[in-house]
């Protein structure tokens, strides 16, 4: 199914869709007290106490007062809806900054400076280097010379959906043209929500691919709390065995010696659950193999650890000065119990820094494993000499990539890239005096000299 996406039309685009403001929370005000009492009954061990605290409220079999009872569970309810409810307002307030993030739009033909929340599907938005991508955008044009830029028309695309691989659209461009008045669109074309833009001064271009693959926060569940589920199954079991087992040979007891004893004060017939109340008293006998106190400690346990992460003033990022913040209390146990890292690279454990140790031209090794190629002799002097198939490398090491070069107007030359291993080359090239210096759609530049200055 396909819809259609009217072009900087203000007057209809907020009529027929959806504005750009984006929600993390779990609950509203009206669906949290039900929505977390479902949550927190969810898990065997608060059902078990449930059970138990609906077993003392029949006077016939509970030996003790009630109130023992549903004191701790009503005060375990009330600490872990609070922890969910600071969580969440926590999640609102994140939320309510990424919505009020500044964000230039075009309208009319002039810059407009509006909160992301306020975009509309059609906009035109205008994003400058290393901006934040507000909504899923499809890229109209650059500051680069091959940058071209349609402002008027209609896109015609397929519904919004959660498939960040694939994107299958039409632009039509008002007024129609004889050849090319529909221009395809594709994967290639969009810049999704979160990411940052890079490698150009601007771009202009919330149903967005990101949110709908966010899905439905799900309860988290740690692996300590996984456990003691399993175990209070467990006791639970064996609970009702030894329940059964008393209860059937309470009953024998009763009908063949208790009604022997005119001060038991057994009827001769009672009511039609008389088989039962022996069993479910030494149910609240035993009870206790369970105590209700393991889940109060847990919960007051976990709201400290969490506070202990937050004042750790170890825990602290050198280069941007920010702190460790557990923005979860339910979960931080588990930070200690990492079995495995998946990661693409090591450079993503690591400060990747590379460095252009070694390479081979012409069957000549350069350079070591302990070293810099960029400051062996014997590489220097090839270069020096003019040695072409040292040239012809230092070329291909320059040009043949995706890199970005940027000329400042003093001179100063910066490298912009997706990939750091292809940066670490230019600049490795660049250090031996072949200097990427230029790049438009089909010219490259380099210059073979040490007159520029590499940032």
């Amino acid at each position: 199914m396909k819809r259609f996406v009217y072009i900087n039309d203000d007057d209809l685009s907020p009529e027929l869709y959806c504005d750009n403001r984006i929600s993390n929370r779990k609950y509203t005000l009206l669906n949290f007290l039900p929505k977390n009492l479902w949550e927190q009954f969810s898990r065997f061990m608060n059902q078990y106490f449930l059970l138990i605290a609906c077993l003392q409220l029949w006077p016939l079999i509970t030996p003790v007062n009630p109130a023992s009872t549903w004191g701790p569970l009503i005060f375990i309810f009330a600490v872990s809806a609070t922890k969910e409810a600071w969580d969440d307002y926590n999640r609102y307030l994140s939320d309510k900054k990424a919505n009020e993030k500044e964000v230039w739009v075009v309208r009319q033909g002039s810059k407009k400076l509006i909160q992301a929340q306020e975009i509309h599907v059609g906009n035109l938005v205008w994003l400058r280097e290393n901006d934040e991508v507000p909504c899923d955008l499809i890229l109209l044009g650059t500051s680069e010379p091959q940058g071209v830029c349609y402002v008027e028309g209609v896109i015609e695309c397929p519904n919004p959906d959660k498939d960040i691989r694939r994107f299958d659209a039409n632009v039509r461009l008002f007024p129609p043209f004889i050849d090319n008045d529909v221009c395809p669109l594709t994967i290639k074309n969009t810049i999704l929500q979160s990411c940052y833009l890079r490698n150009t001064d601007w771009a202009c271009g919330n149903e967005t691919k990101l949110g709908m693959s966010r899905g439905v926060p799900e309860p988290k569940l740690t692996a300590m709390d996984a456990m003691i589920d399993k175990l209070t199954g467990a006791i639970f079991i064996f609970q009702i065995v030894v329940v059964i087992v008393l209860g059937i040979a309470g009953n024998i007891w009763k009908d063949t010696e208790a009604r022997k004893h005119w001060y038991v004060l057994y009827p001769d017939e009672g009511p039609w659950y008389e088989l039962l109340i022996i069993p479910l008293r030494f149910e609240l006998l035993c009870s206790i193999m369970i105590p209700i106190s393991i889940k109060v400690s847990l919960d007051l346990v976990k709201s400290l650890y969490a506070k202990f992460i937050d004042w750790d003033n170890q825990m602290v990022d050198l280069e941007t000065g920010t702190s460790a913040n557990a923005t979860n209390t339910a979960i931080s146990e588990d930070l200690g119990q990492v079995e495995y890292i998946l990661t693409d690279k090591t450079g993503t454990l690591t400060e990747n820094k590379m460095i252009f140790k070694r390479c081979c031209i012409s069957g000549t090794f350069f350079g070591n494993e302990n070293g810099d190629a960029v400051k062996d002799v014997e590489l220097l002097n090839a270069i020096t000499t003019g040695s072409p198939d040292a040239i012809r490398f230092l070329t291909v090491m320059a040009i043949c990539n995706t890199v970005i070069p940027i000329k400042s107007p003093s001179g100063i030359v910066s490298y912009k890239a997706q990939s750091q291993d292809e940066e670490a080359l230019v600049r490795a090239a660049a250090s031996l005096h072949m200097i990427f210096v230029n790049k438009n759609s089909n010219i490259l530049g380099i210059n073979p000299c040490s007159l520029w200055v590499i940032t």
